[in-house]
């Protein structure tokens, strides 16, 4: 009987306690963000309204988040076949999606291109510089709304803060899923030109849309 159960239990696999601590980490930190980014959305909107509907959307989409950057940074970690972390970073991708759903839109430029510069050190200052340039639109934009709606106010600074909190936090999350593959392999100079232009179109896109909205 002993020589019949050791197979058994060999083929039991043993999940390791960081990944868990990692995974769960993940789903209460993007559970937190969630309630956070709820608060700031409430504290700048203006005519502030509560609903179930909507509260359980934002947080379940930024519980999703957390969970999928976590899986992402487990991936990072422990894996090395290159296949394995491109699905990974993949899930990290569709997580981000529900950030960006109705008036989180406009902050997607942000957060791609803060992503991009803040883990691609390997890439030239200039090519940095421009990703900043590209995220910095979106919060521009948004400071100069608050500044229409409430003036030069407490709450206004308030706002503006806790929008740099908010996407701080993301974009750090959000690092496995940006940083470059193993290896040292670089993206082809053309992909990173198109990819530049699309985050440009999305910039003007969004600027237009906010100017005239």
């Amino acid at each position: 009987m002993t020589d019949l159960a050791r197979p058994l239990t060999a083929t039991i696999p043993v999940v390791p306690r960081r990944m868990i601590s990692t995974l769960a980490l993940g789903l209460l930190g993007g559970f937190a963000l969630g309630v956070a980014a709820r608060a700031w959305m409430r504290l700048v909107a203006e005519d502030p309204a509560f609903t179930w509907e909507g509260t359980l959307f934002i947080i379940v989409g930024f519980t999703i988040f957390g969970l999928a950057q976590s899986v992402a940074a487990v991936a990072r970690r422990r894996c090395r076949r290159r296949w394995t972390l491109t699905v990974a970073r993949l899930i990290g991708t569709v997580g981000l999606l529900p950030l960006f759903i109705g008036a989180g839109a406009v902050m997607l430029p942000t957060v791609v291109a803060g992503g991009l510069a803040v883990t691609h050190v390997e890439w030239r200052r200039l090519t940095r510089s421009i990703c900043l340039v590209v995220a910095a639109g979106p919060v521009l934009f948004v400071a100069h709304d608050l500044l229409g709606t409430f003036g030069w106010s407490l709450q206004s600074l308030a706002g503006f803060v806790g929008l740099l909190v908010v996407y701080a936090v993301i974009v750090a999350a959000a690092r496995w899923t940006f940083a470059p593959p193993l290896g040292g392999r670089r993206l082809n100079r053309w992909v990173k030109v198109v990819g530049f232009v699309v985050l440009g179109l999305l910039l003007v896109h969004f600027m237009v849309g906010f100017v005239t909205g």
